[in-house]
C-alpha cells in the first residue's frame, strides 16, 4: 500500500498537523513503500532501526535503535525520510493503528488517498491474470445509474461502469483464490458449489486463516464464477442493459469496455493482464461447439449456450493485443410494439409490414453494424403465424423466435458443411419460411438468392450490411448476383444508427428504420420503388410512394380491393398508435 498525494494538494499543512509521526514536509508523505528486501533505507541502516511493521510496510523504531545518523534519509531516492529531533521519521501508513489515517480525513482538498503499491498490483495481476480495482472517492463526481452488481459513476475522466459484486482484492486474497482453484481442479473434485465451499474451508483450516463473513462470501462467489461461469465477465453478462462487451488488449490502460443501451460505450474498472488467462476463457466459452483459440487458429467466432455471440482474436491477427467481443441479445426478443415505442418505425409503416409479412413477401434487412437488424427481424416475425414451419440457417446463432416449429441449422466449418449445403437441405424440409441469417460473402449471398429462386415456402429473409436499399443491390451485384435475380427480392428494409449531437441534449445515439423499398423488375435489371423514407428534418419515417408489387401480393392474399386495403391500413395504424407507449 502507499499514500498518494495528488496535484490537488496546495501544501496547506492540515494533514501534517494531525500526523502521529510528526512529519514536517509534504514530501515525507510520498514514501513509495519499497519491498522490504529491496528498500534502500532498510539496507542502509546499521542499527536495524527500520523494520517491517506490517506486510510490505516499513517503520522506524524511534524507541532507542535509531540514533538519527541520517543514513536512511541519504539512501532514499524519493526524499521520503527526514531527521527530526535526532530521530529518523517516515510515513508508515499508521500500520500500528490499523491503518487509520487521520491525514486523509483532515485534507479538505481530498488530495490524499490510499492505493496499492505498484509492486503489489503487479503481483495480483500475475497471480490472477485479471484485476478489478476500486475507483478512488476523490475521483468520483456523482452516480449515474446502479443495479444489483454495478454502478455507473461520473468521474473526473468520464463515465465508468463499475463492477460492484467483486471488490478489489489484496495480494493475500489473490493467492488464496489461486491456491484453492488449483487444488480443486487438480483433485478433479465433484463440480458442485458445496464441494467448492468445502475446498475453501479446508484450505483456510490448513493454513490457519480466518475469513470474515463478507470476505468469505465474496471469495466464494469469485471461485464459483471461475469454476462454473466465465469469471468476472459473468458479472457483465448478467446485466440486460449491456449490448456489447469488448476486451481490447491487456493492462489497466486497455480496460474492458461495455456498450450500455442508453449511454453507449463505457470503460469499466476491470481489465485482463495475461493473454493465457483470456485465451483459456475464450476456449471455455467455445467448448460446447468444439472450437479453440490457438496459434494455428488465431481467430474464433462462436456462440455461448445462452445465445451471446463471441468473436476473439490473438496474435498475429490482433496486433494490439488479444481481443474478445461479446454481442449480447435480449432475453425477451423485441416486439413490433417495442419498435414503435422506441421510435424505430412509424405506425403507418408498421401496419404495412404487418400485411406484407402475412403474405409471401421476402425481405432483406440492411444497415450498418449494431443498428438493430437482427432485433428488427425478430420483432417482425411476430407477424408470422405461430403454426408455420420456420427453417433458420446461420453461421453463428443469433435469431431468437417465439415460434415453436423452428428448425435451426448451423454451418460446421470443420466438417466442410457450408451455407450452400444447408440451403439444399432446406429444399427437402418443406419450410413455410426460411431465414438465412446474415449475408457476409458471395457464398452466403448466393445461398439467399437460391432460396428465393427455388420459391421456398412463403418467403425468405436475411440481414445484410448496407446503408441504403440502392447500396444493397449494388453490393449484391459485386458479390456475384445477377441483376435479373435481384428481382426475386420483394422488400429491402434499411435500418441505421447514427450520432445526434445537440447543444442542450449532449451526445446520443439513435437507431431508426430509414428506408423501406420494393424491388421492381425493369427489363433484365432491378429497380427500386421507395415506399417509406426517413425525413431527418422532421425526425420520422414518412410515406413516399405507393406500393405496386407488394400491394398486389397483399390484395391477392387477403382478397382486398383498393378501398378495403386503405380502410384496413387506417384501422391497423390507429391500433398501433393507441398501443404505443
Amino acid at each position: 500500500m502507499e499514500l498518494v498525494v495528488s496535484d490537488a494538494c496546495d501544501s496547506c499543512g492540515k494533514c501534517l498537523a494531525v500526523c502521529r509521526h510528526k512529519l514536517s514536509g509534504i514530501a515525507l508523505l510520498k514514501c513509495r513503500h519499497c519491498a522490504p528486501e529491496k528498500a534502500k533505507c532498510l539496507l542502509a541502516c546499521r542499527r536495524n532501526a527500520i523494520y517491517e511493521v506490517s506486510q510490505g510496510i516499513l517503520a522506524v523504531d524511534a524507541g532507542g535503535k535509531c540514533n538519527g545518523c541520517g543514513a536512511c534519509a541519504d539512501a532514499c531516492n524519493y526524499g521520503a525520510i527526514s531527521v527530526v529531533d535526532g530521530k529518523a521519521v517516515k510515513c508508515d501508513l499508521c500500520a500500528l493503528n490499523d491503518f487509520k489515517m487521520p491525514c486523509i480525513s483532515a485534507c479538505g482538498k481530498r488530495a490524499l488517498k490510499m492505493c496499492k503499491s505498484e509492486s503489489e498490483i503487479d503481483e495480483i495481476e500475475k497471480i490472477l491474470g485479471w484485476r478489478i480495482y476500486k475507483i478512488a472517492d476523490a475521483d468520483k463526481r456523482k452516480s449515474i445509474a446502479h443495479g444489483a452488481n454495478y454502478e455507473i459513476i461520473e468521474t473526473t475522466e468520464g463515465l465508468i461502469y463499475c463492477i460492484q459484486g467483486i471488490p478489489e482484492l489484496t495480494r493475500q486474497e489473490a493467492l488464496l483464490l489461486s491456491s484453492v482453484l488449483s487444488e480443486f481442479q487438480e483433485k478433479n473434485e465433484e463440480a458442485e458449489p458445496r464441494a467448492l465451499e468445502e475446498s475453501l474451508r479446508r484450505y483456510c483450516h490448513r493454513n490457519f486463516l480466518e475469513l470474515e463473513g463478507a470476505q468469505h462470501n465474496y471469495l466464494l462467489k469469485i471461485l464459483e464464477l471461475l469454476v462454473f461461469g466465465f469469471g468476472a465477465i459473468s458479472e457483465l453478462l448478467g446485466n440486460g442493459n449491456l449490448e456489447e462487451i469488448a476486451v481490447i488488449g491487456l493492462g489497466k490502460n486497455k480496460p474492458v469496455y461495455v456498450y450500455e443501451r442508453k449511454l453507449g460505450w463505457l470503460r469499466t474498472n476491470f481489465y485482463f493482464c495475461d493473454e493465457t488467462t483470456l485465451k483459456n476463457l475464450v476456449n471455455r466459452m467455445s467448448r460446447a461447439i468444439g472450437r479453440r483459440l490457438s496459434m494455428q487458429t488465431p481467430k474464433l467466432n462462436a456462440a455461448l449456450p445462452s445465445g451471446e455471440r463471441i468473436c476473439a482474436t490473438i496474435s498475429p491477427v490482433s496486433v494490439s493485443g488479444p481481443s474478445l467481443t461479446i454481442r449480447k441479445f435480449r432475453e425477451v426478443p423485441f416486439t413490433p410494439k417495442d419498435l414503435l415505442d422506441t421510435g424505430t418505425i412509424s405506425a403507418n409503416a408498421l401496419a404495412f409490414l404487418q400485411f406484407a409479412l402475412q403474405t409471401d413477401c421476402s425481405m432483406l434487412i440492411c444497415g450498418n453494424t449494431g443498428s438493430g437488424k437482427t432485433s428488427t427481424l425478430n420483432a417482425l416475425f411476430n407477424f408470422i403465424p405461430e403454426s408455420e414451419r420456420i427453417i433458420v440457417t446461420e453461421e453463428t446463432p443469433e435469431i431468437n423466435l417465439r415460434h415453436r416449429h423452428v428448425v435451426r441449422l448451423n454451418v460446421a466449418d470443420g466438417l466442410q458443411i457450408r451455407m450452400p449445403e444447408l440451403i439444399v437441405d432446406t429444399l427437402r424440409m418443406r419450410p413455410d419460411r426460411v431465414i438465412v441469417g446474415e449475408i457476409r460473402n458471395s457464398e452466403e449471398a448466393k445461398a439467399f438468392i437460391d432460396t428465393l429462386l427455388a420459391g421456398q415456402g412463403k418467403g425468405s429473409y436475411a440481414t445484410f450490411h448496407a446503408q441504403s436499399a440502392n447500396e444493397a443491390l449494388i453490393r449484391l451485384k459485386s458479390l456475384g448476383i445477377d441483376d435479373i435475380d435481384l428481382c426475386s427480392i420483394d422488400l429491402v428494409l434499411v435500418q441505421r444508427r447514427w450520432n445526434v449531437i445537440g447543444k442542450n441534449s449532449g451526445h446520443r445515439e439513435i437507431r431508426r428504420i430509414t428506408e423501406i423499398a420494393e424491388v421492381q423488375g425493369k427489363g433484365n435489371s432491378a429497380g427500386l420503388n421507395v415506399l417509406y423514407e426517413y425525413d431527418y428534418k422532421k425526425g420520422r419515417l414518412v410515406a413516399r410512394n405507393k406500393s405496386a408489387r407488394v400491394l398486389g401480393k397483399i390484395m391477392k392474399c387477403h382478397g382486398f380491393s383498393n378501398s378495403d386495403f386503405t380502410m384496413e391500413m387506417k384501422r391497423n395504424e390507429k391500433q398501433w398508435k393507441n398501443s404505443s407507449g
